[in-house]
């Protein structure tokens, strides 16, 4: 099957994509690229290319969604805290990696780095 421009063109303008986009990903150069509307030719190749693009960018896509649904709710995790405390906890441990959830697993289980942490924080209160 010869694969000709009235094809392709649509398709990469059906997925938002522009030609350099396509000659970047595909590492084809970008002036080959345009002459295949000139010779109304476009390699077999050209098309498994575009469509592996358009398939990694729908899976892109959904991989985004997913992230941000399974983010929220670790966000919004319930610690029986008020919003005051947990302000309070993340203004104690700025500057650190640690998440409120990481705060409350190392008091209840005795984590040396966060007392140690807290023991400073008590120390410069009083």
């Amino acid at each position: 099957m010869e694969i000709t421009n009235t094809i392709f063109e649509p398709l990469l303008k059906k997925n938002n994509f522009k030609k350099k986009e396509f000659a970047h990903y595909s590492k084809i150069p970008y002036d080959n690229v345009v002459e295949w509307k000139k010779k109304e030719y476009v390699p077999p190749y050209a098309m498994v290319i575009l469509k592996d693009m358009i398939y990694r960018k729908k899976l892109d896509e959904e991989t985004e969604k997913l992230l941000k649904r399974n983010l929220q709710p670790i966000v919004n995790q319930n610690h029986n805290l008020t919003k005051t405390e947990e302000n309070r906890l993340k203004s104690l441990f700025c500057g650190t990696n640690f998440t409120i959830d990481d705060i409350l697993k190392g008091i209840k289980n005795k984590n040396k780095k966060v007392m140690k942490k807290l023991e400073k924080i008590y120390k410069n209160y009083n």
